[in-house]
């Protein structure tokens, strides 16, 4: 099920896509920073392979249409929006007892991470596109939900930023470089291999929370940290 809705926060009114497949398991919220909006045909192309699997999606706009075009990041702006309207969605009838996770693209993840923050243990789960983490390297270490960062080995600055931030913060975070993949994941197949490891990471974690245990940095065959 689609259904567009306008939310009104404390300083905004925000529109958005929110989509429902029959019996979903969780709930991933796109955040977008600067330059991008639930327009995006990469994250689009990302929510309708959740939504084929059984993943509820809500794609919308952090700025409004005068506040686009400026180029600059509005942390601590985008984050409290991104705060606000996860509070109100936890009081939808349709999606409000689901897990809920955030998606987040380039600066968009240092939106959600900056969310979470905020947020606490609301947040199940943080995935990074191609994230410029740097922005957030103030609040991953008190983020306590898991979080997959997801870099294209030819991204080469933000696989750099990804690095150096990843080695300081908690365990239980995953870092994964798609290999022949730049900063948009245009090559064929990557934005493909994205959605699929973000969707079997999604329900790792799902199966985690009902097995809790201590979770470890684990590299994996194929040199992934």
């Amino acid at each position: 099920m689609k259904e567009i809705l306008k939310i009104r926060l404390s300083d905004v009114v925000l529109e958005g896509e929110l989509v429902t497949p029959s019996y979903p398991k969780a709930l991933v919220l796109f955040a977008h920073g600067s330059g991008s909006g639930r327009f995006s045909p990469r994250n689009n192309f990302i929510a309708q392979f959740f939504n084929k699997n059984g993943l509820a999606t809500f794609l919308f706009d952090l700025n409004t249409p005068s506040e686009k075009g400026t180029g600059q990041l509005e942390l601590p702006l985008f984050a409290n929006r991104l705060s606000q309207l996860t509070q109100w969605l936890q009081k939808n009838s349709k999606v409000g007892k689901l897990p809920i996770f955030y998606f987040g693209g380039s600066t968009g993840a240092a939106v959600a991470v900056a969310a979470a923050f905020q947020l606490k243990s609301v947040i199940s789960g943080i995935i990074s596109r191609g994230g410029r983490l740097d922005f957030a390297v103030d609040y991953i270490p008190e983020v306590s939900c898991p979080m997959l960062w997801l870099v294209g080995s030819l991204d080469h600055e933000v696989l750099r930023l990804n690095q150096a931030c990843y080695k300081h913060f908690p365990e239980g975070n995953e870092l994964r470089i798609i290999a022949g993949a730049r900063h948009l994941f245009e090559e064929p197949g990557k934005l493909e291999q994205v959605a699929e490891e973000s969707t079997d990471w999604i329900f790792k974690v799902l199966q985690d929370a009902k097995n809790p245990g201590k979770k470890k940095k684990i590299p994996n065959s194929s040199g992934h940290v």
